[in-house]
């Protein structure tokens, strides 16, 4: 019969006397891995899905969130691992807390930056972020416009109010670096109602494929794949925080086909 601390489950071993300074970083390691993955999965799959990760500058969010998560709690666990330390416990906890507390922040602003409203204002798109959302119009807004989406941005078209009053409000706000058309949800309406002048303001898709051989290729592919051109296809600039890019709709109906990853300028 085994007797002795060979008969000890691996629950019981498994103590901090127990660890090493790099098994200890391993562990922390894989916790943070774990929260980071799942931080990764919302951003990338609900939060900024495709274009909108690149054009709203998603990878540029997630890769600090992930350095504060994955690489400096662990490192820090590394250094200050010490099995004969008496405050041993109280110093792990305490970075616990701070990088949770660091997660949770970055998490939230990844939240409020998460895009809400890709609208069409006169010849372009504009891509809002919820945090960019003006809370005051956002109470008038009709019904279907209050609740901000969760799960990648909503196309919209957003129209002039008819007061001329608040019509130099908001070009007075947006100069000033305020809220612009695009911000306002109480002057939303439905894409449907504006694609027509969405159709007319598309630039031939060409002029995107003559910007070199990469562009070209892409182009091609897209076309390709979306109906080898059986339909004419133009594409409209979207303006978004990071890097802008192109929705490609229908010249004669303004239905957006896709996006290209291309500047649209």
């Amino acid at each position: 019969m085994i007797s002795g601390p060979a008969a000890l489950s691996p629950a019981q071993t498994l103590t901090l006397q127990s660890l090493t300074r790099w098994t200890a970083f391993g562990i922390h390691l894989a916790i943070s891995a774990l929260l980071a993955a799942t931080i990764v999965v919302l951003v990338v799959l609900v939060w900024y899905p495709e274009p909108y990760f690149y054009g709203m500058g998603g990878e540029i969010l997630l890769r600090l969130l992930i350095g504060v998560d994955v690489v400096i709690g662990p490192v820090i666990t590394l250094i200050i691992f010490d099995p004969a330390k008496p405050r041993l416990k109280y110093d792990l906890a305490t970075i616990a807390v701070l990088q949770l507390a660091a997660l949770a922040y970055g998490g939230w602003v990844m939240f409020e930056s998460r895009p809400v409203y890709n609208v069409f204002v006169k010849d372009r798109f504009e891509t809002v972020p919820a945090a960019g959302v003006d809370r005051g119009s956002l109470a008038k807004a009709q019904p279907q416009y209050r609740p901000l989406p969760l799960a990648g941005p909503r196309v919209v078209a957003a129209e002039q109010p008819s007061d001329p009053d608040e019509q130099a409000s908001i070009t007075l706000s947006a100069t000033a670096g305020g809220a612009d058309l695009a911000n306002l949800p109480h002057l939303y309406i439905p894409y449907a109602q504006a694609a027509a002048k969405a159709a007319q303001a598309a630039r031939p898709l060409v002029q995107l494929a003559q910007r070199g051989r990469e562009s070209a290729m892409v182009v091609s592919d897209f076309v390709t794949a979306h109906g080898n051109g059986s339909r004419s296809l133009g594409y409209v600039p979207v303006r978004a925080r990071n890097r802008d890019f192109a929705a490609v709709v229908d010249r004669k109906t303004g239905e957006i086909v896709g996006y290209l990853e291309l500047n649209p300028w």
